[in-house]
């Protein structure tokens, strides 16, 4: 199966297999995906800003070689868990569950 990228301001930021370009496509429409490119941060950003655009290419060789050693190059996806099959390219942190307990000081003034 072919392996795409997503791309945000020129840079690559995660790959996942789809059956064609239609579909790899299709994923950008996934708003779990979606959510996930605004929330997570790399280097202390956001991935995406809600309003650069997005564009899917194939992947580089580099990218392949990536997903390979993750994933193999053999191996079928089960049924139903094709959209699970993603790599992030880049170091990615969850700004929500980010916190260790050195975090726990007197900042907890969330407007809750």
């Amino acid at each position: 199966m072919p392996i795409f990228v997503v791309e945000i301001s020129g840079r690559g930021i995660v790959a996942f297999d789809a059956p064609d370009d239609l579909e790899a496509r299709a994923r950008l429409a996934d708003k779990a995906f979606l959510r996930d490119l605004y929330v997570l941060q790399s280097e202390g950003r956001a991935l995406w800003d809600g309003a650069s655009e997005i564009h899917v290419r194939a992947a580089l060789p580099e990218e392949i070689a990536t997903w390979q050693a993750r994933y193999g190059t053999g191996e079928q996806s089960a049924p139903g868990t094709e959209k699970g099959r993603r790599i992030f390219l880049v170091p990615v942190v969850d700004p929500s569950t980010a916190h260790d307990e050195e975090d726990d000081s007197d900042d907890h003034d969330h407007g809750d």
